[in-house]
């Protein structure tokens, strides 16, 4: 690899890695099943990887990578026609503007959430770490915990209202920004 491109490299992991998550919502929004949304994520990626020398340093990335990631949806649905949930090519038009007007607000919202995750009680953060980022259901949890799926549903709970009201607070305090 010549230096060119390792900077190439870096500059696309650089702007991919804010607008991950917001390029994710996307495609789930268009993509309700979330194995197939995922698969379309990563095809979308190493598409925007294997083409990125195309795109014109200096423009907007998230415009570009929700049209690359729309385009990998449309070829995902044609591929998927029995599918029960199928969005018009207008309302992915829709879709895709809405989720770039909310792009900053979702970074504020993210930041808030970050902050807010800071200040969780050791179990409760240790609770929503192996929910979600080891993605246990719930009646996993509730066996490695050894509590019932009940009880981890309302824990579950109380943690979200928690999250929620800290995030409020925080975006009405301006902490998130």
């Amino acid at each position: 690899m010549n230096v060119d491109n390792k900077s190439l490299n870096t500059k696309f992991v650089e702007l991919l890695t804010p607008n991950y998550y917001k390029i994710h919502s996307f495609i789930l929004m268009l993509i309700p099943n979330k194995a197939d949304a995922e698969d379309v994520l990563q095809s979308s990626i190493t598409y925007m990887w294997e083409h990125f020398s195309d795109f014109k340093q200096g423009s907007n990335f998230l415009s570009w990578a929700f049209t690359i990631s729309k385009f990998h949806v449309l070829t995902h649905r044609k591929k998927q026609q029995r599918s029960k949930v199928f969005f018009s090519e207008e309302a992915i038009r829709i879709i895709e503007s809405e989720s770039q007007k909310l792009s900053p607000e979702i970074d504020i919202r993210l930041e808030a959430l970050k902050k807010c995750i800071k200040k969780l009680q050791h179990k409760d953060l240790a609770f929503i770490k192996k929910r979600f980022e080891d993605n246990l259901s719930l009646v996993d949890l509730a066996d490695e915990w050894g509590i019932s799926a009940n009880v981890v549903y309302k824990h579950l709970a109380r943690i979200k209202i928690l999250l929620l009201n800290c995030i409020r607070k925080v975006i009405a305090t301006g902490e998130a920004t």
